[in-house]
């Protein structure tokens, strides 16, 4: 059998994790190969940003309910086995190549993707264990993607912003469409995406589906309203909607636990989502967000605190991505914006970066580095006591700051 070393080259050989081919007849098809039969709950999570979270808020709260809960998200932050989780753990290497080793065997003459290909690597190895609770993070958009081969009990859609136009659409009305591929006749599917509920309501009216508004269930104070009081959403270290999101689709499908949400809300983070830590005086936040409105969202609840130093940004983002709203936002939230390169073939170097930089803000950066690492020794001295520093753009670049000697 092969390590899940050699699975990650010979799937990135055979399909390079870039590469997007959208349809669910592929999928299905494999599917039906494996003869798995059908999950017995399934919570499917859609939107543009929040999604993780969701993700991992409900699977934490499925848990305490006495669930056995699998959990499926992309991308990864440092290995390709934290996609996969039951019970809150990332499952052994031995049970995913398994599951990998079925794919490819009913696969045969069918080409899958790479998301594809992991997804229902997902299906089998949450089947296989007997999962009860099955918690999937759609990939890219909703109607066609590989998620959406399966039918939910419960859907959210996190909210929508411009991403992956190229794709889905060139506005929010055009990608809410396409994100509300995973509604279901007669399904709940819960949104905090208000500014396009117009068009989430005239399909969920043509398909039969019923949808409900996060902020319909939330007061001015932040007090969501459940069916045994209410919950405070306050203080909490992830993103509101995500919380409340992920508490109302479990509390639709009866998997919310009836006590200790107060206790256990406050305590749940996930590794870079605005993950902060302190060295040496200067604070350090990481974040995986990669778009405007998860740019707007970090510098608008960093902005609600004073912060006694100067903030500084540390940047980089990847080729297929919109940089020009970004460096607006993170002009006007800083004159301290260090450009560094992201190696890789989806990558963008520094140059690229500086240049765009210089177009939209008609300034030059105030620093550039080839890469984090550089970036991270380089304005060690411009550091002291006080300061604030955001790390932001990608993934890739989260992953190898929140690893680094720096911040550890």
């Amino acid at each position: 059998m092969k390590s899940l070393i050699e699975w990650e080259k010979l799937l990135e050989s055979n399909s390079p994790s870039s590469e997007v081919l959208l349809g669910l007849d592929r999928v299905r098809e494999v599917w039906s190969r494996l003869d798995q039969g059908l999950p017995r709950t399934v919570l499917m999570v859609a939107g543009t940003n929040g999604k993780g979270s969701v993700v991992y808020v409900a699977g934490v709260l499925a848990k305490e309910k006495g669930l056995k809960v699998g959990e499926y998200t992309s991308p990864h932050l440092w290995h390709l086995g934290e996609r996969f989780r039951i019970n809150g753990e990332s499952v052994p290497d031995n049970l995913l190549t398994s599951s990998f080793e079925a794919v490819y065997s009913a696969q045969k003459d069918i080409f899958l993707t790479y998301f594809e290909f992991l997804t229902l690597a997902c299906f089998v190895l949450f089947q296989r264990a007997s999962v009860e609770l099955w918690i999937l993070e759609i990939g890219l958009g909703g109607r066609l993607d590989a998620v959406n081969a399966l039918d939910p009990d419960v859907s959210v859609i996190t909210s929508i912003g411009l991403d992956h136009q190229e794709y889905l659409g060139s506005t929010v009305e055009e990608i809410a469409l396409e994100k509300a591929g995973v509604m279901r006749p007669g399904i709940e599917t819960w949104t905090a995406a208000s500014q396009v509920e117009s068009v989430l309501k005239e399909r969920a009216e043509s398909t039969g589906a019923r949808l409900s508004l996060l902020s319909g269930a939330l007061d001015d104070q932040d007090q969501l309203s459940i069916a045994a009081g209410r919950v405070s959403l306050v203080d909490l270290k992830l993103p509101r909607d995500s919380v409340g999101l992920a508490v109302k689709a479990l509390e639709t499908i009866k998997s919310l636990p009836e006590n200790g949400l107060e206790a256990i809300l406050p305590t749940l983070a996930l590794p870079g989502r605005m993950t902060r830590c302190t060295v040496h005086g200067v604070e350090w936040i990481v974040d995986v967000g990669h778009n405007a409105d998860a740019c707007q969202f970090v510098i608008t609840t960093l902005k609600a605190k004073l912060c006694a130093g100067p903030r500084i940004v540390i940047f980089g983002l990847l080729a297929d991505k919109d940089a020009k709203p970004i460096m607006q936002l993170l002009h006007q939230f800083s004159d301290r914006v260090v450009l560094v390169g992201i190696d890789g073939n989806r990558g963008r170097s520094v140059d690229e970066l500086a240049c765009l930089w210089t177009t939209t803000t008609e300034q030059t950066p105030w620093r550039t580095f080839a890469t984090l690492s550089d970036a991270l020794g380089g304005i060690s001295c411009d550091l002291e006591p006080g300061s604030q520093v955001l790390v932001f753009g990608s993934f890739l670049l989260a992953a190898d700051a929140l690893k680094h000697e720096v911040l550890n």
